[in-house]
């Protein structure tokens, strides 16, 4: 999980780049339409999304808490919200931004609650063996163990 998180955090980055170059040149189109279409400025808006978010995965691609991943959740799914509300047919592409940032928002949440119920299941498995194992009167204790190898 941990190089997956850097790999997409270094992707979004990037992607935020060309969403805001993109958004930029679609608002420049609204501009010169002069229709009061506002899909550039959502385009913009959601690039600083991916941009926070790809910052937020490489900073938190070594915990194993939720935090980071439901900020980032919080975040693209309000970034997409604003995007969906105020696309329009100038800028067709910032649906599929959209929808790739509620893919890897959720996506992500979802993995890591489902590799963070996997890993707690491991660990008690693992304690419960260790208990049974010290719990077990038949092994011999270190001391046992040592007074029985002895060379008399």
């Amino acid at each position: 999980m941990k190089v997956t998180k850097l790999v997409v955090g270094i992707l979004m980055i990037i992607l935020s780049v060309f969403i805001f170059f993109e958004s930029s040149a679609a608002g420049f189109v609204n501009v010169l339409e002069n229709k009061g279409n506002t899909s550039g400025s959502a385009g913009i808006i959601l690039s600083i999304g991916y941009l926070a978010v790809g910052i937020v995965y490489i900073a938190t691609r070594n915990k194993t808490n939720l935090g980071g991943d439901i900020i980032s959740t919080v975040i693209l799914g309000l970034f997409g919200f604003i995007g969906l509300s105020n696309s329009d047919n100038v800028y067709q592409d910032l649906i599929v931004w959209i929808i790739l940032g509620f893919i890897i928002g959720f996506g992500f949440l979802i993995w890591h609650i489902i590799v963070n119920k996997l890993n707690s299941k491991k660990i008690s498995q693992q304690n419960i063996h260790r208990n049974n194992l010290q719990n077990n009167s038949s092994l011999p204790t270190r001391a046992q163990y040592r007074s029985n190898h002895r060379s008399h």
